[in-house]
């Protein structure tokens, strides 16, 4: 079973993306914040990392940052899903290593497709 490690400060959020990836078939970590985020990260070795932009302390391009440069999470992908896809935020995440961003508008059933695209 595949690792996927989502990082959201929202509690529903992180409710919704558990409850739709479980039944797609994949393991679900929870980090509150980006350090958290950083931390479970390293520890777990996700397959995937979905990762909010807005969340207090440290945002999602930094925590993009940390896990890109760091040896054993740089090749982890990280899908960035945020009510934010255009912007400074953005594009701040994506030159850090976020491979793709998703908007929280995009339909569960579409952002599973994504998910299995990049754990496959």
């Amino acid at each position: 079973m595949e690792t996927i490690l989502c990082v959201d400060d929202e509690p529903t959020q992180l409710m919704l993306l558990r409850l739709a990836l479980t039944r797609a078939g994949y393991r679900v970590l929870e980090a509150p914040d980006g350090q958290r985020g950083i931390e479970m990260a390293i520890e777990h070795q996700p397959k995937l990392i979905i990762m909010d932009l807005m969340m207090p302390g440290m945002d999602g391009a930094t925590a993009i940052l940390h896990i890109k440069q760091n040896q054993t999470t740089s090749n982890i992908p990280i899908l960035v899903l945020s009510a934010y896809v255009k912007g400074d935020q953005a594009k701040r995440a994506l030159e850090a290593g976020a491979e793709e961003l998703v908007s929280k508008s995009l339909i569960l059933t579409d952002l599973i497709e994504k998910v299995k695209n990049y754990t496959q």
